[in-house]
């Protein structure tokens, strides 16, 4: 029998808290929040046990539904949380019933060939977490985050990702100028002109090699200087007559999938 949280003193209810709403925390413990039932699976399937998952007691009678027990079963500890709580917990308008604990994934060595996004102080968590969606679906190997970017374990990012931090490898708080430095394949970075004696082409005139690094950089104030020097060129997204720039996330997924279609078909 499950027991059931209806106290806000209590130690769980606490520690969901303050990983809810505390980045540092977060950090320091090595674990993230995973809100609902879809990035807890995601998880459970690719990365392995949970650390606690909390269930909203909806009915007050302690039944869980299928992929509830599924997902109890995959956690070395079980909690039940009353309605008001659990709400209160939740980062949600719509709360979804289930919260997990989780230890965050071992970081991976560097990769130096493969296919390889790097993000450049892209700050928003939005765009962080459908990046490394996009990179996924794309099949991108690593996906690398330089010191200023949004924290890749944060609840709002690990929720616009979907589960695919777990598709993927994600590195955080790199100096992408050094991490580049070592890739071995090309190193390329969306640009709006030649700068920094960096030439730049059209994505649809460019050709790519299967070990192609690509860096997408922060919309305020462009790719920093120090990445210039390592990039073998620079990558324009054709557009119309007085269209300035692309949301971020929406330019990373058109140059992921130009690169891919390049690589298969020339």
């Amino acid at each position: 029998m499950l027991k059931t949280i209806s106290s806000r003193d209590n130690p769980l209810v606490k520690r969901f808290a303050a990983l809810s709403r505390s980045a540092p925390a977060r950090k320091r413990d090595g674990m993230c929040l995973l809100e609902g039932e879809h990035l807890a699976q995601s998880y459970v399937e690719r990365v392995g046990a949970l650390e606690i998952i909390a269930i909203r007691d909806g009915s007050g009678t302690g039944a869980l539904t299928p992929d509830q027990a599924a997902l109890a079963q995959r956690s070395r500890e079980t909690v039940l949380v009353a309605p008001a709580l659990f709400d209160a917990l939740s980062t949600l308008v719509s709360p979804t019933g289930v919260l997990a604990i989780a230890t965050v994934p071992p970081t991976p060595a560097l990769a130096t060939t493969g296919f390889v996004l790097a993000l450049d102080e892209v700050q928003d968590p939005g765009n962080v977490g459908t990046l490394i969606r996009t990179a996924a679906a794309a099949g991108v190997a690593q996906v690398w985050l330089s010191h200023g970017c949004a924290f890749a374990w944060s609840v709002k990012t690990l929720r616009a990702s979907q589960g695919a931090h777990f598709h993927t490898q994600v590195l955080a708080d790199l100096d992408l100028p050094i991490a580049l430095g070592e890739f071995k394949g090309e190193r390329w970075a969306t640009l709006p002109r030649d700068m920094g004696g960096v030439k730049t082409v059209s994505l649809f005139d460019a050709k790519f090699s299967k070990n192609s690094a690509l860096v997408l950089s922060n919309e305020g104030h462009g790719l920093s200087s120090a990445i210039l020097p390592v990039l073998t060129g620079g990558l324009r997204i054709p557009m119309a007559a007085g269209v300035e720039s692309l949301n971020v996330a929406t330019a990373g997924a058109i140059v992921l999938y130009g690169i891919i279609a390049k690589q298969l078909y020339g």
